[in-house]
């Protein structure tokens, strides 16, 4: 809870450009069980969410890396993180919702679908126009194949 404040101010940029769906500071303290960081001196330089909808499915949510820390594998690192804690959590599938960098995405494996499939307890706003990426979760092995496969790309 003492990082909220810090994550408000990572997450404010992408919410004024309509990349991030905005959340308030008493939205974020309910989502701290969900949120996970990376840092370094006590500086966050990413953030994500994996958020429960189901036995088998998990969203990928509130994915941000600080400006000043881009291009340097820190959100793969957090998106490979969040992977492996679904694994643990024992889903088998993740989605995520996005209106930018689908590309980024898609070359780690999730892929694009309908938002009907999405699981009936997540809320689709059509009116954001977000598409919807899924990505089958394999096991612990896999994951270590995909991330190898990210370092020598």
């Amino acid at each position: 809870p003492s990082d909220v404040r810090s994550i408000q101010e990572l997450l404010r940029p992408l919410e004024e450009d309509g990349i991030l769906v905005p959340r308030s500071r008493d939205q974020l303290e309910k989502d701290i069980p969900n949120c996970y960081l990376l840092t370094r001196d006590e500086t966050i330089l990413a953030c994500g969410m994996l958020k429960k909808y189901s036995d088998t499915h998990a969203e990928v949510a509130c994915l941000a890396v600080s400006p000043s820390f881009r291009r340097g594998g820190r959100g793969e690192t957090i998106i490979a993180y969040l992977k492996r804690r679904a694994l643990l959590l024992g889903k088998t599938d993740l989605f995520l919702l996005s209106t930018h960098t689908m590309q980024w995405f898609e070359e780690r494996g999730f892929r694009a679908g309908d938002p009907s499939s999405l699981p009936t307890s997540r809320e689709y706003n059509a009116k954001r126009g977000s598409k919807v990426y899924f990505k089958k979760l394999g096991s612990q092995r896999d994951a270590d194949m995909q991330e190898f496969m990210w370092n020598i790309m």
